[in-house]
């Protein structure tokens, strides 16, 4: 009589009854597999988490001797840094002595009594040309000799003008030029 009930209901159901019940089921089957899928991942990942930390039990030991040595290395050099900042303290210390040193070299010295000196030296050039000029003015016929002595005169002074100049890039940090820095051309 079951098998008669089974046959009497399967054969009430429709072809689209029948499909949506096997639908439902392989829906349900699905859930069921995804569920098991997933406890098999987190079973798995779980197993390999745990054998890898039992693993790494194990080698604990070497790890220890090693932060013990990088241990050691950090303290030394900080030691070294320690020594280094000290020696910087004492080079800082140092440097205006030595710069009180080469202002006072002889070399700075001659190089302010050499501009001294041109600067000097164009002044009385520069009296020299009022005085021709005058000269010139005073004697007949003079005016040759006076466009000769004037343009002579005039290089004297761009040549003692351009040695000041180079005296006093000496002073500073800036490089100068390969001329002669005192006679103003190339021998």
């Amino acid at each position: 009589m079951a098998v008669d009930k089974d046959n009497e209901e399967a054969e009430a159901l429709t072809e689209e009854q029948r499909i949506a019940i096997l639908e439902k089921k392989a829906g349900t089957s699905r859930i069921v597999l995804l569920i098991i899928a997933l406890l098999l991942i987190i079973v798995t990942s779980v197993s390999i988490t745990a054998i890898t930390m039992l693993l790494m039990k194990g080698s604990n030991s070497a790890s220890n001797q090693e932060v013990v040595a990088l241990t050691e290395q950090v303290t030394s050099m900080q030691e070294k840094l320690t020594a280094m900042d000290e020696r910087l303290v004492q080079l800082g210390g140092e440097i205006p002595a030595i710069k009180g040193q080469i202002t006072n070299t002889s070399n700075t010295v001659l190089q302010t009594m050499l501009v001294e000196q041109e600067e000097q030296n164009q002044a009385f050039l520069n009296t020299l040309r009022s005085a021709t000029y005058d000269l010139a003015h005073m004697v007949p016929g003079s005016r040759a000799w006076l466009e000769l002595y004037s343009s002579e005169i005039d290089d004297a002074i761009a040549q003692s003008q351009a040695r000041v100049l180079r005296l006093k890039a000496l002073k500073s940090s800036t490089p100068i030029d390969q001329g002669d820095p005192f006679f103003g051309e190339d021998f």
